[in-house]
Order: C-alpha cells, then sequence, then structure tokens
C-alpha cells in the first residue's frame, strides 16, 4: 500500500471495487449518500492509491468509472483495504480556514450549504460556523464579500477576474514556494515531497487543475525567456490553471471597453497570442477576446512587479518593534504592548511578502471610507508603510496602508483608546422584543455603545446630542443623527444597513 486513505475515500474505493461494469459518479454519489463535488475531489487520491496497488482507474467517457486490473490484483487490493482504518482528516484550525476558503472560491459565485462545508472538514456545524468567521476578515481584504443566503448557504461574491487573482494568492499562500515548483517536477518521488506538506482538503482541489499542462505551455513560448525570477514562471502557469479550470465550469470574465483596449494595445499582449493556441486545445474551445485580454492584464501586473519580487525579504522582529513603537509614540502608548495588534500586523505583512514576491496585487474596498473615517490613523500607517518600504525595498499601495490602518483602528476600538460610537434603540413594542433587538446588536455590533432604550415618546423629548445613532423599529421623526429603521430581529439586511453607521 502507498498510501492512507481518508473515510470517505476509503468507501468510494471499496464501493469501485465491487463494480464489474462502469458507474456514473451520480451512482456513486448516490449509493454512499455523498454529494457529486465530494466524490469528484476525492477521485485523485482513489486513482493514484490504486496505481500505487498495481490498478488503474478507467474513466470511459459517456459511461462512468470501472476498476480495471486482474482477478488477482483486485482480490487482493479488496482484501487489504477490508483491514484498513477509516482515517478521519484531522486538521490544524489555519487548515481548516484555508480548505473551507477553497471550497468556497472554487464554487464562487454558487452558494455552499452549511452541511457541505461541516462534512468536508469532518467536523460538527458549530466548528464550521466558526471556521467560517476566521474565513472572512480574509476574503474581505481581497475584496470578496461572504454572504449568507437564508435557507440555502453561503458564498463568495465578486467579479470573476478577482475570483481568479484571488484563488491564485489563496494557493501561493497555502503552499510553500518550494513545494510549488516541487508540483511541477516530472520525478515521482519529487511529486510524493510536494503533497506532504499541504493539507488533503485543499490538496485535492489543486490536483484538478492543469497546472503541469500549463506550465508546459508558459515554458516552451517566448514568455518562459522573459518571466525570469524563478517564480514568476510558475505563479503565471497557476494563474493559466485557474482560469482554464473556471472557463471548463463555465465561468466566464468580464472586461470594460477601456481595460480591454489597454491591455490589448500593450506590446505584451503579442507574446500572450502566442500560447493562446495551446491554451484552446487545453480547453477544447475558442478564448473569447476578453480572456486573452484578461489573461495579458495579469500578466502586466507580474512583470511591472518582476524587480520588486526579486529583492523583497520576510518581516523580521526587528522592523515589527520598530512599527510598534511608532504605533505607542504617535496614536497611544497602550499599543506598544499589544500583542494581538502585533500578531494581526505580522500576518499581514507576512502576505505583503507573498504578494509582493509574487507581484499579486490587491483591492481594498474599504480605502475611502477608512481614509475619512481615520484621517489621524491613516496618517500613522502610511509611516509605517515607509518603514516597511526601507525594509522590503518595496512601495506600498494606499490600498495596503488602508489595511494597516484598518488594524491599528481596531486595536485602538477594543482597547477602547478612541470613543465608541453612542447608539440609542428605539422600539415601542413589548420589553421581550426589545431586548431581543438588543441582544442582536450587542452580538454583531459588540464596538457599539448602547446608551439607552426608548420609546418613540422618550426619543422625541431626548436631546439628541447625546448620541451618533439611532436604532429604531418605526419610523422616526426628523433627527439631527443618522436613524436606521430595522426589524425587532435583526435581519441581515438591516445589519448591512447598521454597519454603515457603527
Amino acid at each position: 500500500m502507498t498510501a492512507l486513505l481518508d473515510t470517505r475515500a476509503l468507501r468510494i474505493t471499496r464501493w469501485l471495487l465491487q463494480q464489474d461494469q462502469p458507474r456514473s459518479t451520480a451512482a456513486l454519489a448516490s449509493d454512499l449518500g455523498l454529494s457529486q463535488r465530494v466524490v469528484r475531489y476525492r477521485l485523485d487520491q482513489v486513482e493514484r492509491f490504486l496505481i500505487g496497488c498495481g490498478a488503474e482507474l478507467a474513466r470511459k467517457r459517456g459511461q462512468g468509472l470501472l476498476v480495471t486490473a486482474s482477478p488477482d490484483v483486485r482480490s487482493r487490493i479488496a482484501a487489504d483495504i477490508q483491514s484498513l482504518p477509516e482515517v478521519p482528516r484531522v486538521y490544524a484550525p489555519s487548515e481548516r480556514v484555508r480548505i473551507l476558503l477553497a471550497a468556497l472560491l472554487w464554487e464562487a459565485p454558487d452558494v455552499v450549504s452549511l452541511e457541505e462545508l461541516h462534512l468536508e472538514l469532518e467536523v460538527s456545524k458549530t466548528s464550521a460556523r466558526r471556521d467560517l468567521q476566521s474565513c472572512e476578515p480574509w476574503l474581505e481584504r481581497n475584496g470578496l464579500p461572504l454572504v449568507r443566503r437564508a435557507g440555502q448557504g453561503i458564498s463568495v461574491v465578486g467579479t470573476e477576474r478577482r475570483i481568479r487573482r484571488v484563488t491564485v494568492q489563496l494557493i501561493l499562500e497555502a503552499i510553500p514556494e518550494e513545494v510549488l515548483h516541487l508540483q511541477l517536477a516530472k520525478a515521482p518521488s519529487a511529486a510524493q515531497q510536494a503533497t506532504a506538506r499541504v493539507p488533503v482538503g485543499l490538496l485535492e482541489r489543486i490536483f484538478t487543475l492543469p497546472f503541469a499542462e500549463t506550465a508546459a505551455i508558459v515554458r516552451s513560448s517566448a514568455l518562459g525567456q522573459t518571466l525570469t525570477t524563478g517564480r514568476s514562471d510558475a505563479v503565471f502557469a497557476l494563474y493559466l490553471a485557474v482560469s482554464v479550470a473556471r472557463i471548463e465550469a463555465g465561468r466566464s470574465v468580464a472586461l470594460d471597453a477601456g481595460s480591454h483596449r489597454s491591455a490589448m494595445d500593450h506590446p505584451i499582449a503579442r507574446s500572450v497570442a502566442t500560447i493562446v493556441p495551446s491554451l484552446e486545445r487545453l480547453v477544447g474551445a475558442s478564448l473569447p477576446a476578453a480572456e486573452v485580454a484578461t489573461i495579458t492584464e495579469y500578466l502586466l501586473g507580474l512583470d511591472a512587479l518582476d524587480t520588486a519580487r526579486a529583492g523583497s525579504e520576510s518581516v523580521g522582529d526587528d522592523l515589527l518593534d520598530e512599527i510598534m513603537r511608532l504605533a505607542g509614540d504617535r496614536l497611544h502608548t497602550a499599543l506598544v504592548d499589544d500583542s494581538e495588534l502585533r500578531r494581526g500586523l505580522a500576518s499581514h505583512l507576512e502576505r505583503l511578502g507573498v504578494r509582493l514576491r509574487y507581484g499579486l496585487p490587491i483591492h481594498n474596498p474599504l480605502l475611502d471610507e477608512v481614509r475619512e473615517r481615520y484621517p489621524d490613523v491613516y496618517v500613522v500607517a502610511g509611516e509605517m508603510a515607509w518603514l516597511v518600504n526601507g525594509a522590503m525595498g518595496v512601495a506600498i499601495s494606499p490600498d495596503e496602508i488602508g489595511f494597516i490602518t484598518m488594524y491599528l483602528s481596531g486595536a485602538m476600538e477594543r482597547a477602547r483608546l478612541r470613543p465608541r460610537r453612542r447608539a440609542l434603540v428605539v422600539c415601542p413594542s413589548g420589553m421581550a422584543t426589545v431586548w431581543v433587538l438588543v441582544s442582536r446588536i450587542k452580538s454583531e455590533f459588540p464596538e457599539l455603545d448602547l446608551v439607552q432604550v426608548l420609546s418613540e415618546q422618550g426619543f422625541e423629548e431626548l436631546c439628541h446630542d447625546d448620541f451618533d445613532l439611532v436604532i429604531s423599529t418605526v419610523p422616526l421623526g426628523p433627527s439631527d443623527v443618522p436613524v436606521v429603521v430595522v426589524s425587532p430581529l435583526l435581519s441581515n439586511t438591516d445589519v448591512a444597513q447598521v454597519a454603515a453607521y457603527a
């Protein structure tokens, strides 16, 4: 035996060995009580296991799957796996978050049910919900909000261009650079080393990408000579592999006329045109003009940051010490020893190093709001960016400065180092209703200071200078501060409205 199988892969293998004619993945999923998605992501693992045992998994178009092996080999495998334990997957919290991110991005913008996610991780639904909460900040930092759809599940919302870029970034953050290159190696031993350090749940999805094929296309083209840092060629091949998989899944990009013209007028577009025929053969269809322009646009980003990538270095303790001292000197002395702020900045700057090393752009959708709400903190974040610039030898974009501002302002809010926004709750209904609403508000917006709960009449008699926001279950008269009318149960739509002022 060359490898252990997890619980579901072992069940799939046993089922396949029991079949004497091709069966569809739909039949397999139905018999085992699994989703077709779960089956699809385990087939590569099952196939590698069977190959290591001297058998093959034939995929007959229009018919289904069938194990091909001599009777002796089939009997030996069947006998051997009877003694194999069903090995449950046990992931560290950080691994579970990355697996969930991959599950959401692979299906985006489609909805994924919580049932599927907790089965994917083999944890309780409570743990899956907690892991989902950990996913949200990462997705938001990359411009892809996580949306919960009542009665359906969860989905990532964003443009196809951004989904592809963020998928590439997730893979690069999850897989060490040397392992990424080993994935391209032709030697089986090298490939086994490459898989050893990657969680199986993430690896299953990566194996579905035509990475080796797109890498061969890049390296056999003129682009293989222009992407010279030793990383750019692999990253570009990875982006192409993600794009091919998304195109095959029926996902298409949309590009405005200005961006399309800007990309296609660049001289590098001619180099991209040379690999288009090979990509079309891989996809099995012609590539629309928008796809070619989007590939060109991505390559331009890699090319522009090539020099910066080559000189970037990891963030060390000395730089973090200097950043924390600056926060203490310029904002509040309590920030110097804020361990949570230090961990957050260290983690973000580590990801920044990955983005710079691989030439990945980033977008901060909250940049304008952050600059407007925390102008003083934004200035200090700019000074910190200057320190990072000196240490890493690269210019830090306003989007990155916006993220540093968010870490700083979050630390100040958490430690009550700046006044919290004061909110008034108006609810003329019964006391049970109002306290359900208050409880929901405290849960969703711990940063709000709920100064008072009043009836509609009480609100009219109150001085409006005593609060910054009114949350009411009924429409109110004129007010000098924002008024948000919500349901007594605070729906998801209500949460989004209150968040604009919280």
